[in-house]
C-alpha cells in the first residue's frame, strides 16, 4: 500500500475531523481567498477566426490595448449569511497588507453578519501563516479553521470565482476602473440560493476527500 504524503495525510486528517460537522456547522464558517480576473477573458488573450493565409491580413486583426491593459486582484468573503467583502488588491498582498483587509473588511463584516462561535477560513499561503497576521487574528480572539495545505477542492469559495469569472466574462472591458466596476455589481448579485448550495456542500467535499484517502477530489 503507497504511503501517504504529507499533504494527503492533512488532508485526510482534516476530512476526518469534520466529517460529522453538518451543513449547520458550516454554515458559521466565513470562507476566503484571492482570485485575479483579467480585462479580456480568462487569460487575457482575444481569439480572431480568419481564413488560412490571412493572418497578417488587417480585416482580421484586434486591436491592442496600449492603456490599461492587465488583471485585478481580489480578495473575497462568503457565508451562508451572505456575501462578504470584495477588496481590491494593489500590486502584491504581502502580510501587512493582508492584515488591514482582515482589520478593516473580514472583522466589520464578521461581527455584523455572522452568529456566535463563527470560524474563519483562509488557506496556508506564507502571509497568512505569517506571525504578523497570526498574532492579529489571535489578539481579536478569531477562532481560526485549521485548513489543510494545496486543498482548494475544499474551499467552496473556488466554484464562487467560477461564477463570478462566468458573469464578467461575457464582455471586455476598456480598462482595469470598468472591469472592477462591474466585479463588485456583480459580486453583490450571485444568487442567494447558489450560496448556500455551496456551503452545504462541505460534508460531501469532506466525505469526498476520505473516500480519496486525501488525494484531489472531483471538486
Amino acid at each position: 500500500m503507497p504511503k501517504h504524503t504529507s499533504v494527503q495525510k492533512a488532508r485526510l486528517d482534516f476530512a476526518k475531523k469534520y466529517q460529522c460537522w453538518t451543513a449547520s456547522d458550516w454554515r458559521k464558517v466565513l470562507f476566503s481567498d484571492e482570485s485575479k480576473f483579467h480585462l479580456f477573458g480568462s487569460d487575457g488573450r482575444k481569439y480572431v477566426r480568419r481564413p488560412a493565409g490571412t493572418r497578417y491580413n488587417v480585416r482580421y486583426q484586434t486591436p491592442t490595448v496600449k492603456h490599461g491593459g492587465g488583471n485585478i486582484k481580489v480578495w473575497g468573503a462568503f457565508s451562508a449569511n451572505g456575501i462578504g467583502p470584495l477588496v481590491e488588491i494593489h500590486g502584491n498582498m504581502d502580510a501587512v497588507m493582508y492584515k488591514d483587509i482582515l482589520q478593516n473588511h473580514m472583522l466589520p463584516f464578521s461581527k455584523k453578519n455572522l452568529p456566535r462561535g463563527w470560524v474563519f477560513q483562509h488557506d496556508n499561503d506564507p502571509k497568512h501563516a505569517s506571525r504578523h497576521v497570526k498574532n492579529f487574528i489571535q489578539s481579536q480572539k478569531v477562532r481560526l479553521l485549521d485548513w489543510p495545505s494545496q486543498s482548494p477542492d475544499l474551499n467552496p469559495i473556488e466554484h464562487l470565482w467560477q461564477d463570478l469569472k462566468l458573469r464578467v466574462g461575457t464582455k471586455n472591458y476598456a480598462n482595469k476602473t470598468e472591469l472592477w466596476s462591474h466585479l463588485q455589481r456583480e459580486w453583490k448579485e450571485l444568487p442567494e440560493d447558489r450560496i448556500l448550495q455551496l456551503i452545504e456542500s462541505m460534508p460531501r467535499r469532506c466525505a469526498a476527500v476520505i473516500a480519496a484517502k486525501g488525494m484531489a477530489t472531483k471538486y
